[in-house]
């Protein structure tokens, strides 16, 4: 199997949206939705961490097997809705940060 590249995963989505998923219209709508779907993977991973704070061996597994990948499944869905080059964004980010960090104080 080839690797796949992040146009890929896009194309992938799309297919999945068109056949599965009505969508919300509009940018502010599609917006808002996946909003709520990131502040319920928030909620996931708050679960997890509020329960390893108190003592309790909980498992993580949900953050492997649903939060990382919602999290990437989300990251394109709105590069979908602001047509944005997600490859080259995150590159573009990398590289801001690597500028931002290079000058801090190695601990």
């Amino acid at each position: 199997m080839k690797e796949l590249t992040i146009k890929d995963f896009q194309k992938i989505l799309a297919d999945f949206e068109k056949e599965y998923w009505v969508a919300p219209k509009g940018m502010d709508e599609q917006t808002r939705h996946v909003t709520l779907h990131l502040t319920k993977l928030l909620g996931k991973i708050g679960g997890v961490c509020e329960k390893r704070e108190h003592g309790f061996d909980t498992d993580t597994d949900i953050i492997k097997r649903e939060v990382i990948p919602d999290l990437f499944y989300y990251a394109l869905s709105l590069s979908e809705i602001y047509n944005v080059d997600l490859e080259k964004a995150f590159l573009e980010r990398l590289e801001t940060n690597r500028k931002k960090v290079s000058g801090w104080k190695k601990r």
